[in-house]
C-alpha cells in the first residue's frame, strides 16, 4: 500500500493519519520508511541530531483506534522501533529521548472513534524548530460546533526535545 504513495516519503516530517490503526502494522511500516531517510548530511550538525530526527519521524505520525489494547500495542511497537534505531554506535538512547518518544506517542496515538466521535479527538501537532525544539499545538481532528463559549486550543510553549514529557 505504501508503495502507491512514494512521494509521501520524501521528507521525515510528512504527516500521516491512520484513523483505524489497529495494532500498528501500517504505523511501523511508515516509521521504518521515515527512519531510512535520516542522514547526517541532511539532518546532522548538533550533538542530538539523530535523536531529534527520529522524534521528528515519530511526531508526524498520528493514529486513532477504538480499542485501548490496540492503541497500547501500537504505541509499544513504535516505541521499540524508535529505541532500536536510537541505540547506535554502542550508545543507549538518552533518557530525554525515551521520555519524549513516550510523550509523543501518548498524545498522537490515541483511543477514539474517528467515525462517530471525531469532534472529541485532540492530537498534538509537533513542528520542529531550530535548536532541536518542538512547537506544540493541540489540534482537533474535527472542529466542534462553534458557539459563544468555544475556545480553540492554545499553543503550548516550545520545548527542547529532551524536556518533553517531564
Amino acid at each position: 500500500m505504501l508503495d502507491l504513495i512514494p512521494d509521501a516519503f520524501a521528507e521525515i516530517d510528512t504527516r500521516f493519519l491512520e484513523p483505524a490503526a489497529g495494532n500498528g502494522n501500517f504505523l511501523v511500516a511508515i516509521l521504518q520508511r521515515k527512519i531510512a531517510l535520516i542522514t547526517e548530511e541532511r539532518y546532522g550538525g548538533t550533538d542530538g541530531w539523530f535523536e531529534f530526527a527520529l522524534l521528528r519521524c515519530l511526531a508526524s505520525i498520528y493514529a486513532i483506534d477504538i480499542s485501548k489494547e490496540n492503541v497500547g500495542e501500537a504505541r509499544e511497537r513504535l516505541f521499540a522501533l524508535a529505541i532500536a534505531n536510537a541505540e547506535f554506535d554502542d550508545a543507549d538512547a538518552s533518557e530525554g529521548f525515551r521520555r519524549a518518544a513516550r510523550e509523543i506517542l501518548r498524545t498522537n496515538v490515541v483511543v477514539g472513534d474517528s467515525l462517530n466521535g471525531a469532534d472529541q479527538i485532540v492530537l498534538v501537532e509537533y513542528t520542529p524548530l531550530s535548536g532541536e525544539r518542538f512547537q506544540r499545538i493541540p489540534s482537533e481532528l474535527e472542529q466542534p460546533e462553534f458557539d459563544l463559549f468555544y475556545l480553540p486550543p492554545e499553543p503550548m510553549p516550545s520545548v527542547h526535545y529532551s524536556e518533553l514529557g517531564e
